[in-house]
């Protein structure tokens, strides 16, 4: 009789990865989008939350893997000893350093690599205290990037996964008339875990959506990065949208209401 550990939850996530409507960029989409990815995140309140789940001390050292333009990383290297940035992006690790320059942060150690690469052979150093993983698990190989966290980390591990449609609109999607698929959410990778004889903590974190905008432009462009090669069909449907949604206040500013709440699963485990 077949049972949970029967289950093949990396064919599973595989073959999920496989009808996701939403593709993973490469390299050159990420450089292109370092400076607004960059300006968007780095205020945001899920980081306020994240960073009460990693609960760094002063001596402790923290690896960031898929750190980005540095949302997680900065704030962590004012709480930690030294915090390893990893990034596949060159354009994502330049505004990185640029910020890390501005606020003069001279513990973070920016390095460009992917979750593929050998991290040894590049000279990562093994162990950290702390491995983080935000938002960062669209890959391949999940079942080998969870193990790679869980070996180079001494103390904890902390990820974080989309619940359902994450940070997506499934309304803007069927706006423009495209079918959406998701894709794999957290739940596989807990059980992924499970069956890696891990017992992973699970917590939420809302995944908050300004619905205050200085110009209709920026409220736009706030879910515009959904939505790839849109022709002008799309995309004459996609303004009908935002514009149904899009109010004028008194004080100049555009307000967007949506009905979609997103939110993060944070999964986590002591070592």
């Amino acid at each position: 009789m077949s049972g949970v550990s029967d289950i093949d939850w990396d064919l599973i996530w595989r073959k999920s990865r496989m009808k996701r409507s939403c593709k993973n960029k490469g390299r050159k989409d990420w450089d292109k989008k370092a400076p607004s990815f960059a300006r968007r995140n780095m205020r945001s309140s899920y980081i306020k939350r994240l960073l009460d789940f990693i609960a760094p001390e002063p001596e402790d050292t923290v690896l960031d893997v898929g750190a980005g333009p540095g949302t997680l990383a900065i704030p962590l290297a004012s709480r930690a000893r030294l915090v390893t940035a990893i990034d596949y992006s060159a354009g994502m690790l330049e505004e990185l350093k640029a910020e890390a320059d501005r606020q003069s942060l001279t513990n973070i150690v920016p390095v460009h690599a992917s979750w593929e690469d050998d991290w040894q052979k590049i000279g990562v150093a093994q162990h950290h205290d702390i491995a983080v993983a935000s938002r960062s698990l669209s890959v391949d190989d999940l079942q080998g990037a969870l193990a790679k966290l869980d070996k180079w980390a001494f103390k904890r591990v902390v990820v974080t996964d989309r619940v359902g449609a994450g940070p997506f609109d499934p309304e803007i999607f069927a706006a423009i008339g495209r079918d959406f698929d998701p894709g794999p959410d957290y739940i596989i990778t807990v059980n992924m875990l499970y069956s890696m004889g891990i017992n992973a903590k699970v917590d939420y974190i809302p995944a908050e959506y300004s619905d205050s905008y200085p110009t209709r432009e920026e409220a736009i462009d706030s879910c515009l990065w959904m939505l790839e090669d849109m022709n002008p069909g799309e995309r004459e449907r996609f303004e009908a949208y935002m514009d149904e949604r899009l109010t004028r206040q008194d004080d100049g500013t555009w307000r967007l209401t949506r009905r979609h709440k997103p939110k993060w699963a944070v999964i986590s485990w002591e070592k």
